[in-house]
């Protein structure tokens, strides 16, 4: 091909590019903006200050994490990415502030049950004037491990949980394990027990906001997956396959989700 011939080609595939307009993202909830959820969101105070730490994998592409939807609603809450938060200066400054009690929210066998166990020392240190500081580690449940594993800093804080009362209604994922939520349930489900308990003081329960967004986010993406119009089509009645038609893990597979030290 001479010169005159290859230029005449480049220019002819430029005239014939297809171009598309560029969706606007909302940096809040970080989904498009003719899909944002920021208009249904009400955010409101806590006594708690939840620090979100998000895996770098769930910050660039997982469109459909709640760690930025409960940083939206939870006006006492940040988001730190990484995945070794062991020199991290901002999380480091959280652990050493003598006026903070920090926690990390991760099931196991060393971890406070604030549903059933003694929350007397949060008590104490909610009295002294000391805030309660939960971290809590957004990634899948594979990356949370191994965070948890890596961050030497978070790993050595004292643990805390809850007993959850119903499996997630995120049905279109699926769960490693009944005692597994999103980050947002599992703050949802943690402000119920610490006002229950008395470590919060939430009367008129603002933190259901969480779930009814969330609900308002899982149904929207049922029915884009029910749309022949869109690249998210799956061609099923439902969607998404259900909950108990999926195959479950073998228990024997040696997967482990939780750090038992």
């Amino acid at each position: 091909m001479d010169k005159a011939a290859y230029l005449e080609r480049k220019r002819s595939l430029r005239e014939n590019v297809v171009s598309f307009k560029r969706e606007k993202t909302c940096y809040t909830c970080h989904w498009i903006e003719a899909h944002c959820w920021c208009r249904l969101i009400k955010p409101f105070a806590t006594s708690t200050r939840f620090v979100i730490l998000m895996h770098p994998m769930e910050a660039k592409k997982e469109k459909a994490g709640t760690g930025r939807l409960c940083r939206a609603g939870l006006e006492n809450s940040e988001i730190i990415v990484g995945v070794d938060f062991t020199r991290d200066v901002r999380v480091d400054a959280l652990i050493r502030d003598p006026g903070n009690l920090c926690m990390v929210l991760y099931p196991g066998p060393r971890s406070l049950n604030i549903s059933t166990g003694d929350v007397s020392p949060l008590a104490a240190a909610k009295e002294a004037g000391r805030m309660l500081v939960v971290f809590l580690i957004d990634g899948t449940w594979q990356c949370a491990k191994k965070m948890m594993t890596q961050s030497l800093n978070i790993r050595k804080l004292p643990w805390i949980s809850f007993t959850a009362s119903r499996e997630s209604i995120f049905e279109i994922k699926e769960q490693p394990a009944p005692y597994c939520l999103s980050t947002l349930e599992s703050i949802h489900f943690f402000l119920g027990e610490a006002d229950r308990r008395g470590i919060e003081s939430l009367p008129e329960r603002p933190q259901d906001n969480l779930i009814e967004v969330f609900k308002a986010m899982i149904d929207f993406m049922r029915r884009c997956a029910l749309d022949p119009s869109k690249s998210s089509y799956r061609g099923t009645k439902t969607g998404y396959s259900r909950r108990e038609d999926r195959k479950k893990r073998d228990p024997s597979s040696g997967r482990n989700i939780v750090l038992l030290e």
